[in-house]
């Protein structure tokens, strides 16, 4: 959705807030290291070895992301080129005994990042870690593993996104969290070049709440539209500034430095997970920009404005002041079967991973609502209504049940069961809860900006007559998400940066929490 508004808010950075042996060194360490060496005995120096320490200071944090049950992707950054050592450990102490040691450089081209891949660990296990240059230390971070596939194991993870990096005094709220999923935390504006991307990661990373929340847990950070600009596609967008995009997003998120799948059909390699998390929970993690085709709004748009609700029944449209009909053409073009929301490739490892997961639950990180409200649905999956539709037909099929979609991307939390179509196929198929934004601007207001008090009203009403279960359009939130293996039943519930309960918008009395199982 459109995030442009000609003035900035300040509202509550709720996720910030809210959640409150020897080194191994490879070969092109070594190199580069016995390079520095030679030049600094070419400059001359002769003091001593004892004399001179290398150091750096860590202001950007640390982080940890991608976890599994026996591995996990450690980062920091520093301030300029140098070796850098990791210690990884089940004891906050750092003991000798039991402490993991690695290292690599933090070189320039990268700038000065670094990331570790730390495999061989215990499922189900706290770990602690940290990073030092001679005697500078980072903070101390933690992350706990996940427990192995099939085990049964309590569940609690947090998840948000749609961040433009405003500022706000705050302490952090911790929920405990086993680990954090999270959606678009860095929306850039007119970034365009590598510098100025990175420049815009430094930006979120220089907020202490922020790196308090990264150190305190593990992340499943998801490629997001906001990562190179606003509802960008794979067919459209300009290939330079992707690139820049990708390679700053790669750079300053704990992840995989490659994923199992290839289509060459995308702009990249799609950025698909699966994690599983005993045998309570798989989680999911779609990409859902590097393969999908261009949005429909061109053939939907009149005298210059998309049509607000192009799906809507005839009938509703006259209701809302609308023509009966979209423009010609624009109901076949958002139909069209060519058109693809995840590419080839990842949406039969989607589907494949749906029909063999034996978890409980099946939470998929989706960075787009997938759930039917109509209003400018280019963006959406509702926009891409074939795949949308061959997604929801084989999770009916096959009877998969416990899909939940966790999703951002709207500023609005929303929750509710997902149809094909709620007029004509209304037999629930799933479930969707939609949280965020943690920092920029709210659905509603956008909706204010771009069509004013009865546009909101309309919306509203079309929400009510959809049914949510909960609905509010003008807080900053994310969801926490409870497994409990001895019912068998996941709540999940909204925060707004208090930490307390979002209540729905129309009917206060309602909080927007849902439990769902038997």
């Amino acid at each position: 959705m459109n995030t442009t508004a000609p003035q900035r808010l300040t509202p509550t950075a709720s996720l910030y807030k809210a959640l409150g042996g020897p080194a191994s060194v490879d070969r092109k360490l070594i190199a580069t290291c016995a390079v520095i060496a030679v030049a600094i005995a070419g400059l001359g120096f002769a003091a001593p070895a004892s004399s001179w320490k290398p150091t750096a200071t860590f202001p950007w944090g640390i982080a940890s992301g991608d976890v599994t049950a026996t591995s996990a992707v450690l980062w920091t950054r520093v301030d300029h080129q140098v070796a850098l050592h990791l210690e990884v450990s089940q004891d906050a102490s750092f003991p000798p005994s039991g402490t993991i040691h690695r290292a690599t450089l933090a070189r320039a081209e990268d700038d000065f990042t670094a990331k570790l891949a730390i495999d061989r660990l215990d499922p189900g296990n706290r770990y602690y870690y940290r990073w030092h240059v001679g005697d500078a230390m980072s903070p101390v971070g933690t992350f706990r593993t996940a427990p192995l596939a099939g085990t049964t194991a309590n569940v609690r993870f947090g998840y948000s996104g749609d961040s433009d990096g405003t500022l706000v005094a705050g302490r952090p709220f911790h929920n405990n969290f086993e680990t954090l999923a999270d959606s678009g935390l860095r929306l850039f504006g007119p970034a365009t070049t590598l510098s100025e991307y990175r420049d815009a990661y430094k930006v979120n990373r220089g907020y202490a709440n922020l790196r308090a929340v990264l150190q305190s847990t593990s992340t499943y950070a998801q490629w997001d539209d906001h990562e190179v600009y606003n509802d960008f596609d794979a067919a459209t967008v300009d290939p330079a500034r992707y690139a820049n995009g990708l390679e700053a997003f790669r750079e300053y998120m704990p992840i995989a430095s490659s994923f199992s799948l290839h289509d060459s059909t995308c702009r990249s390699d799609p950025m698909f997970r699966v994690v599983h998390w005993g045998a309570e929970a798989d989680i999911i993690i779609l990409d859902e920009r590097s393969c999908r085709s261009a949005e429909a709004a061109a053939p939907c748009t009149l005298n210059g404005t998309a049509d607000l609700a192009p799906t809507l029944p005839a009938q509703l449209r006259v209701i809302l002041g609308l023509p009966a009909s979209p423009p010609p053409g624009c109901l076949a073009a958002i139909a069209d079967l060519t058109r693809t929301f995840l590419g080839p490739v990842q949406k039969a490892a989607f589907l494949a991973s749906l029909q063999s997961s034996t978890a409980r639950y099946k939470f998929v990180m989706n960075e787009d609502p997938i759930q039917q409200f109509f209003a400018l649905p280019y963006d959406r999956w509702e926009g891409y209504a074939a795949e949308r539709l061959e997604v929801l037909n084989f999770i009916r099929t096959n009877a998969i049940p416990n899909v939940v979609f966790l999703t951002t991307d709207t500023h609005a939390v929303i929750m509710n069961r997902v149809f094909v179509d709620r007029f004509t196929d209304p037999a629930p198929i799933a479930y969707e809860a939609i949280t965020g934004p943690i920092a920029t601007f709210t659905f509603e207001f956008e909706v204010l900006r771009l069509g004013g008090p009865s546009a909101l009203a309309a919306l509203q009403g079309i929400l009510t007559f959809l049914g949510v279960d909960c609905r509010n359009l003008n807080v900053f939130s994310y969801g926490v998400v409870d497994v409990d293996p001895a019912t068998g039943r996941a709540t999940i519930t909204m925060k707004d940066g208090t930490g307390a309960v979002v209540h729905d918008q129309v009917t206060p009395a309602v909080a927007c929490t849902t439990t769902l199982g038997p």
